[in-house]
């Protein structure tokens, strides 16, 4: 029987998800996946003396010493006509006449000197005369024969004429790159061979080609990233938008969804469970839809449901949250009477996109992660907070959702205060700033029985305040310090922080010995230091990134003070031992490579942190690495927890519409999540059992006390833009 037998789709979407949507025992050569060539080795020279020759011309080519290159290949050919290596050299003397192609392709700025636009020579004839016999002649390795013919259409395409360079592709052999062709190059073939098979009519290969361009620009952006920041190119987290969202990256996004309509169900299949992520995004986009295109029973959209699912990240990773979202909408509105359905309101376009994908990826994995066989589905319907915020808001309401997780700044969710009081559809944000509805004449509807009900708005998101006051707790009441220093930075955040901590401090019977505010912008730190070591404080508090507590506390260590874990002795005739407080802005790589040794027992909060190895963490941690491929942190995590509470509300408490949601979230119940326990109080602020990590032999270990937050009463500092100063910090830091 044929893999995708049966005249309804509906039908073949069961019978898909029946074998797991992988590829099946009767799977035959899909034109979606054919062309072998790049996994073939590379060609060898006989010896190695002529092996030498040829990585000495190839180094020179890729140095772009193109005129040495050329002589040095020539004379390879010249001297060793009949080793295998001698028709790779003929082709990278062609390759290498070819000049620049960053400069052939890249902005009109490149081709400007000293303001004077200087025009590009055409690929001369000689180019052409090298690489045609190449690329046709059948008694040439085919590795060669297919780079010969991609560097030909890139001779075309250089020369503007876009029919010839289309037309030497049109019989490429799929979508697949020859070992041959240079690593650098590999960013301007890929686009040609994919709109090449896409004019021959082989759109299976052609979406294939331009997946494996957007993986290319993808692993380039996190290795540049990865030399700016100093670090060894090390494997990346690819769902971070941010990386996907060039122009070269766009036109491959929409260049691979124009071939929906010509793809087979066969191609479809196939790319279900394909590396490329803009595959697997094309495969579940063409699959859900034409699935919806038919009348689908109970397992037809609990197959659909499904594979959203279990392909809906893709589409962050490739920075086509707006798919996802049109998806999530058409798959609610089939979803039956059962149906669960939460709304995700978040940034997906503005300049907060990117932190929008972030709180979007801890959801997702929180949909995905709780969706069990049998029980109702939590399905999300995806709006974009940026624009009509209110507008938002009510087509959400209008799909009968149960609560809203977002959006992800302080006056947003202000905003929708009195919309949420009207509806009684709950309000998690995702902001930094507290709420302080009362501050901010936030009130119902004038409905007297909508009147009378709280308003259903919470927040569930970092603390900043709270971990500088917990701070004081965790020195006084915890450790026995009596006397803090308090080191901060010049800017908005770093005051409110410094403030939250000495009122605390000194509310428990504490001695704040000295305050110092220091220029985040500056290099040298020694009066800082100096100021400091001069009122030998048993704590230092320094509220600031990882990165910048190592800048500072290298200078604080010229002047002999170190930390010291809170077990071990502090005696010492030459240096004066202190216990280094943080903020969770500490959770930076750089603060452990640069200084660990300078704040060795250093004690931070922790809202979230792979270290914790409790079951929820676990769950969490591990599903958000198999399926993004990298570390999540804890705005993730909060993202996450917020999905998980309701889906806990929806299906184990039996909170089936938005009131009973709304009066669940305020019962004063401790839960666990990935970021802890955490309940909400009356004021939609969460009561939580805020966690800590220890600096410990050069990493990261579990400081066993914990302090729920609130803590010293109400909060008392209300600064308007804390969300945005924090935002600022932790990308500094790399989001961690």
């Amino acid at each position: 029987m044929n893999c995708l037998e049966g005249s309804k789709f509906a039908g073949r979407l069961i019978i898909v998800v029946l074998i797991g949507l992988a590829v099946a025992a009767c799977t035959t050569p899909s034109a979606a996946t054919n062309g072998e060539s790049e996994k073939a080795p590379p060609i060898e020279a006989d010896s190695p003396e002529v092996a030498q020759a040829f990585d000495e011309a190839l180094q020179l080519l890729q140095e772009g010493q193109w005129d040495e290159a050329v002589d040095a290949f020539r004379l390879l050919q010249a001297e060793h006509a009949g080793d295998p290596i001698a028709e790779v050299a003929e082709l990278y003397v062609a390759r290498a006449m070819m000049g620049d192609l960053d400069r052939r392709f890249g902005t009109a700025e490149a081709d400007e000197v000293d303001g004077i636009e200087e025009p590009l020579e055409e690929v001369s004839a000689q180019v052409f005369a090298l690489l045609e016999p190449l690329a046709t002649s059948q008694q040439v390795d085919e590795r060669i024969r297919y780079a010969s013919r991609a560097y030909l259409a890139t001779a075309h395409a250089a020369n503007d004429d876009l029919d010839a360079a289309i037309g030497a592709l049109r019989d490429y052999p799929g979508a697949s790159m020859s070992p041959v062709v240079l690593d650098d190059d590999r960013r301007w073939l890929w686009p040609l061979i994919a709109e090449g098979l896409g004019e021959a009519g082989r759109h299976g290969p052609s979406v294939v080609a331009w997946g494996k361009l957007h993986v290319l620009i993808l692993e380039e952006a996190e290795r540049k990233e990865a030399e700016e920041r100093g670090e060894d190119d090390e494997e990346g987290e690819r769902w971070f938008v941010e990386r996907s969202h060039s122009p070269k990256a766009d036109l491959a996004v929409t260049r691979a969804f124009e071939a929906e309509r010509y793809l087979s169900d066969e191609d479809v299949r196939i790319f279900l469970r394909h590396d490329e992520p803009l595959v697997r995004a094309v495969g579940a986009w063409t699959f859900i839809r034409r699935g919806l295109s038919e009348e689908l029973g109970e397992e037809g959209v609990a197959a659909i449901q499904d594979v959203f699912n279990d392909l809906s990240p893709a589409f962050l990773t490739i920075g086509a949250a707006d798919r996802a979202a049109e998806l999530s909408a058409a798959i609610a509105g089939v979803s039956g009477a059962d149906r669960l359905v939460v709304g995700a309101l978040l940034p997906l376009s503005g300049p907060n996109r990117a932190v929008g994908y972030r709180a979007l990826a801890g959801m997702l994995v929180a949909q995905r992660a709780f969706h069990v066989a049998g029980e109702p589905t939590v399905t999300l319907i995806i709006e974009d907070s940026h624009g009509d915020l209110e507008g938002a808001y009510e087509r959400l309401v209008a799909e009968e959702v149960l609560a809203v997780v977002g959006p992800l700044a302080t006056n947003q969710a202000r905003q929708l205060a009195e919309l949420a009081g009207h509806h009684q559809v709950p309000v998690i944000a995702l902001a930094a700033d507290r709420l302080n509805l009362e501050k901010h004449g936030a009130r119902g509807d004038e409905d007297e029985d909508i009147e009378e009900l709280p308003i259903p708005l919470f927040r569930n998101f970092v603390d900043a305040v709270a971990e500088a006051r917990a701070a004081a707790v965790i020195a006084f009441e915890r450790l026995g310090e009596r006397r803090a220093a308090v080191v901060y930075p010049d800017m908005g955040y770093g005051r409110v922080m410094a403030q939250a901590f000495g009122d605390e401090f000194r509310r428990r019977g504490g001695e704040v010995v000295v305050e110092v505010q220091y220029d985040r912008q500056a290099t040298d730190y020694v009066d800082v230091a100096k100021r400091v070591a001069r009122t030998s404080p048993d704590a230092i508090f320094i509220p600031d990134t990882g990165g910048k507590v190592a800048e500072v506390t290298a200078f604080f260590a010229q002047e002999q003070i170190w930390g010291v874990s809170p077990e071990s002795t502090r005696r010492s005739d030459t240096r004066t031992f202190v216990q280094y407080l943080g903020t969770s802005l500490w959770q930076d790589p750089v603060l452990l490579h640069q200084a660990a040794s300078y704040v060795e027992g250093a004690i931070v909060p922790a809202w979230y942190s792979p270290v914790f190895a409790d079951s929820d963490v676990r769950q969490f941690s591990q599903g958000f690495e198999a399926i993004y491929g990298g570390e999540a942190d804890h705005f993730v995590a909060f993202a996450y927890d917020s999905v998980n509470r309701l889906r806990t509300l929806l299906l184990e408490r039996g909170a089936t519409d938005s009131r009973r949601v709304a009066e669940a979230l305020r019962q004063p119940e401790l839960e666990r999540g990935a970021t802890g326990r955490y309940y909400f109080g009356d004021d939609g602020e969460p009561r939580r059992e805020l966690r800590y990590l220890l600096v410990e032999g050069g990493d990261w270990a579990i400081y066993d006390e914990t302090v729920m937050t609130p803590v010293g009463g109400r909060d008392e500092v209300d600064k308007p833009g804390m969300d945005e100063e924090i935002d600022e910090l932790e990308a500094e830091a790399g989001g961690s």
